[in-house]
């Protein structure tokens, strides 16, 4: 029988129709004649014969772009081993060949065999062998003739391959492919010819590796033989680097390179580190930050790194990722370096080269669950002095010069609707000086005892409501006080009575990062040494005089909400009652020392005061026999203070009550003016509070030359005194807004509010049992404080002050007092008192004064602010503030930050100090991909320019270059530097990078 060819044009068939068709042609024995090229033997769609079966469209009038079709599932043979069902689909024609069980499917062709799908212009699917055959079509519109449309696009579960042809295998899942192009985690691959086995492991051969998403990538990784093993990780042989279709002299005789999946915390590789010089200061050539990375599973992880310089510094870091989802994750790193100094002679030993050891512990854990009845976070940041200095990068500004650095350990339990308890741990560090605090809080939630949980509150006496809190700790720190933080009007002993000067603290600052300048000569670094140490407070050393230095605290506390009262309907009356007792493991007892004595304290320590007239100032010396107090006996005298060990209790109660109300007052400008009204808000607030005397009293009476003063018998305590105090406070908050007529022509009812004032506060108090005879000030400071926008927004400004209304006087007694003695005579007196001629002191103690604006067309086109966010962004792992270089807004042209701050403070008639300061940073875009970043400031106290840095950062598409520039270090102690860097945009080649870096001391 001669073959015939069958040629289904499908329009509008239905499925049955079409099984029973191709049964009839089945029993009579017909079969498809398939045309094949003369080249390469690959199928192309065959011409139909003139015979057309009966009941069938002509092949002249089949509507071609309207045909769909779906081949049943019966006619999968039961031989065939597939466990799923084929699907195919053509939007043009489906040809097949019934004896030899080939299906020619044109024009957006697609093939389903779940997790598989194939598209393309032509496939052959050749059902005998499970096979699957597909490739592209000549472009009819390409004028060169080169042209192809269609080709293959073929889809694996999650994995996209891009080919020019295809050859697959349902049964054994092999497949070999030519030209593909496929993604690979963050990379991508390119192969002229690719094998895929049954275990999905890709052999590529003449292969491309690159992370840039383009189809002629900007660089890549050229091998002639590159694996992909199970999608995790990539092998390759001798290979070399390709930028821009040029060969670079750079290569490897193989490579690996791990594939980071999607939602997991990556594949167990090697770290490659970073090489350089660090000339400035002195630890020579480097080779940091490389290791070995291990992914245990998709929730935990370990890191290990290594620094080494040719000095022999050296330094390794571990860090632990770990995660569990909906629950917590978070990341704990221990870092050690030890570095050794060098010196500007070239001398070897350890008396010239001496060695430092440097520490940094950074735990970050964040709960995601969403339990309300327990949590735990971390959030700690702990180094040791001058690491900053030493690891990191001088570009990073915030970080360089951040002074404070801690943090906490919190966890939270609940148990029931009331009970509830924290625990915490936190600490803070400036500098040399830490301060560690190990506390717990507990108690119940306010309750009201008269109601049932399921009732709501309806009679006066239902509001009652009580509680109880629980608190206490342990709080250690290092630092021994020798400078008062305030003048006073009385020495104490081993306390110098002259708080630090601006200029002190800034000295402070700069020989602090001199110190850990490694190029210095050992002789200047005990020089800065030793005057550091005379400027600053001791330090303890070691853990058991710290753990002697700490104290114990506990208190409680009886919180009582008694029934709101309303007075003339708008005022309303609330009153309270506290009660509060603290328990402290130690307290103070002072003694007034005004000639020579010898003074043991409950410690064994002593005190030597002498008294000698021919000496003008009053000093402290401290050896081994104890503290010498050197003083002539007009030099007012010495307490001294002698601390105590032992339990002991205070107890507190207070009566109170408050009202409150909030009236309103507008002013009308006329119908006409485009500012309609202005309507003032007005909030004040008055309150009152009764502390009954106590026989434990907290205070203590210390009589110094005929003056009584109180003077606290617990370091950090709280409590009444053994008098009566009643005081009245008062507060007062003011709002301005304005309602605006719409600059819009054809609008005269639409309006707007806009806020002139946000706020203008004013509180104070005033103690009605106040007694001026002993020396008792009635009324406390004067605060003020207001805040505003401008010009929609755009500027902050915000400012402080405080008032102090009583009169100061020369001490004639204690020299080192510049700010005088207080005393109880308001300022606005003077002209009655003996003091009329003389200089009391002025009103304003303290003023401060701050704006800020963050601009970019956006904010100016009254678009919300964007852009400098990035500038403040923080790393969630270390809490650390991240290089403002590397998060760059291309999309904005340009953006500008200013800050300006001005602070000022007098106390009574010691010299003024103040502190004026700008800062602005920003960025300016020189091309569509190229942006210039600055950050700098000027300093109107000391006339200089603060801390600058310039930086150049340009995005390659795929690659990124950034230049970071420090030509203005802020001070004479720090030299500038520079940092370039030139990487991969993604993480996956994210140390296959250049960088060269010459940074100063910093």
């Amino acid at each position: 029988m001669k073959s015939s060819v069958y040629h289904i044009y499908a329009t509008g068939l239905r499925a049955k129709n079409l099984i029973l068709i191709l049964c009839i042609l089945a029993s009579f024995g017909l079969s498809a004649q398939v045309r094949r090229q003369a080249a390469g033997g690959t199928p192309t769609r065959p011409t139909p014969t003139r015979t057309t079966p009966a009941r069938m469209p002509s092949a002249r009038t089949a509507p071609k772009d309207t045909v769909k079709l779906q081949l049943a599932d019966s006619l999968i043979s039961k031989e065939s081993g597939l466990t799923t069902t084929v699907k195919r689909y053509a939007k043009d024609s489906v040809i097949f060949n019934v004896k030899k069980k080939l299906y020619h499917l044109y024009t957006n062709a697609k093939v389903e065999y779940l997790p598989t799908k194939l598209e393309a212009d032509y496939i052959l699917l050749n059902w005998g062998n499970n096979e699957i055959f597909a490739h592209g079509v000549p472009d009819e519109k390409d004028s060169t003739g080169k042209g192809v449309r269609g080709k293959p696009v073929f889809e694996d579960g999650t994995e996209t391959y891009h080919m020019d042809t295809i050859r697959y295998n349902f049964k054994s899942k092999r497949a070999k492919i030519y030209s593909v192009a496929t993604e690979q985690g963050e990379g991508y691959i390119h192969g002229k010819v690719v094998k895929k086995d049954q275990y999905d492991n890709l052999h590529l051969g003449f292969a491309k590796y690159t992370t840039c998403n383009l189809a002629e990538p900007h660089f890549h990784i050229s091998a002639k033989k590159i694996m992909f093993i199970n999608k995790k990780s990539a092998i390759s042989g001798p290979f070399n680097i390709v930028v821009h279709d040029i060969p670079l002299p750079i290569g490897f005789l193989f490579g690996f390179f791990p594939v980071q999946p999607k939602q997991e915390i990556g594949t167990s590789g090697f770290v490659m580190g970073s090489y350089g010089e660090q000339r400035n200061d002195g630890r020579g050539f480097y080779f940091n930050d490389f290791g070995y990375y291990h992914a245990f599973n998709e929730n935990l992880s370990n890191t290990v790194t290594f620094q080494v310089y040719s000095n022999l510094s050296f330094g390794v870091k571990e860090q632990v990722d770990y995660a569990k989802k909906y629950k917590y994750n978070g990341m704990f790193s221990l870092q050690f370096n030890r570095n050794v100094q060098s010196n500007q002679y070239g001398l070897r030993g350890k008396e010239y080269n001496p060695s430092n050891n440097q520490f940094n512990v950074v735990w970050s854990h964040s709960p995601r669950s969403l339990r309300t009845d327990r949590s735990f976070s971390s959030n700690m940041n702990y180094m040791t002095n001058g690491f900053n200095a030493s690891n990191v990068r001088s570009s990073n500004i915030s970080t360089v010069t951040q002074n404070n650095v801690g943090g906490s350990i919190n966890y939270m339990r609940n148990f029931g609707k009331l009970y509830t308890s924290t625990y915490s741990f936190s600490i803070s560090q400036n500098q040399n000086n830490f301060t560690s605090n190990l506390g717990y809080s507990m108690g119940l939630k306010q309750f009201n005892p008269f109601v049932k949980e399921k009732n709501q509150v309806g009679r006066w006496y239902e509001s009652f409501r009580v509680g109880l809190a629980l608190t206490g700790g342990v709080q250690a720190t290092n630092s021994i006080t020798n400078r008062s933080s305030s003048y006073t009007d009385y020495n104490i002993a081993g306390v110098s009575n002259s708080p630090y000067t601006e200029a002190e603290l800034r000295r402070i600052n700069e020989l602090n990062l001199l110190i850990y300048d490694l190029n210095l000569s050992l002789e200047q670094r005990q020089a800065y040494q030793k005057e550091l140490d005379g400027l600053q407070n001791p330090k303890l050393h070691g853990l058991g005089p710290i753990l002697q230095n700490s104290r114990i605290t506990n208190s409680y506390n009886v919180p009582i909400t008694l029934p709101n009262i309303k007075i003339l309907k708008y005022i309303n009356l609330t009153p309270s009652i506290s009660m509060r007792g603290d328990l402290y493991d130690r307290s103070l007892e002072y003694t007034y020392v005004n000639e020579k004595k010898e003074i043991t304290l409950s410690n064994g320590r002593k005190v030597y005061v002498n008294v000698d007239d021919t000496i003008d100032t009053l000093s402290y010396v401290r050896d081994s026999t104890g503290l010498h107090v050197n003083m002539n006996s007009r030099s007012g005298g010495v307490v001294v203070i002698d601390t105590v060990k032992g339990l002991n209790f205070a107890n507190q109660v207070a009566f109170g009550a408050s009202m409150n109300t909030r009236f309103y007052g507008t002013f009308n400008l006329g119908a006409r003016s485009r500012i309609q009204a202005i309507r003032h808000t007005v909030n004040p607030s008055l309150s009152f509070s009764y502390t009954p005397r106590n026989k434990l009293s907290t205070y203590q009476q210390v009589r110094s030359d005929g003056t009584m003063r109180y003077l606290p018998r617990y370091i950090g305590g709280s409590g009444s005194s053994s008098r009566d105090a009643g005081n009245v406070s008062f507060s007062l908050s003011n709002q301005l807004e304005a309602k605006v007529r719409s600059r819009s022509d054809t609008s005269e009812t639409d309006f707007e509010k806009v806020m002139l004032l946000d706020n203008f506060g004013i509180v104070t108090s005033y103690n009605i049992f106040a007694r001026k005879d002993m020396n008792e000030f009635a009324m406390s400071n004067v605060s003020l404080s207001t805040n505003t926008s401008l010009f929609k927004r755009k500027l902050n400004i915000n400012a402080s002050a405080t008032l102090d209304p009583y009169m100061y006087v020369a001490d004639s007694l204690v020299k080192s007092n510049e700010a005088g003695i207080r005393i109880p005579t308001f300022k606005w007196k003077r002209r009655s008192t003996e003091f009329k001629d003389d200089d009391v002191g002025s009103y304003l103690t303290s003023f401060t004064l701050g704006a800020s604006t963050s601009l970019n067309p956006e904010v100016l086109n009254g678009g919300p602010a964007r852009g400098m966010a990035a500038s403040t962004a923080i790393n969630p792992n270390t809490n650390l503030p991240l290089n403002p270089m590397d998060y760059v807004d291309f999309n904005i042209p340009w953006n500008l930050s200013m800050n300006y701050s001005a602070n000022y403070s007098k106390q009574g008639l010691s010299r003024e100090r103040w502190t004026m300061a700008l800062s602005f940073s920003g960025d300016l875009s020189l091309t569509k991909n190229t942006k210039i970043t600055f950050n700098s400031g000027w300093d109107f106290r000391f006339k200089q320019i603060t801390l600058t840095t310039v930086g150049i950062v340009r995005e390659l598409h795929c690659w990124m270059f950034s230049l970071n520039w420090t030509p203005i270090s802020g001070s004479a102690m720090r030299s500038g530097g520079f940092d370039f860097t030139l990487r991969p945009k993604a993480n996956l080649l994210k140390d296959l990078k250049v960088t060269r870096r010459r940074a100063g001391s910093y």
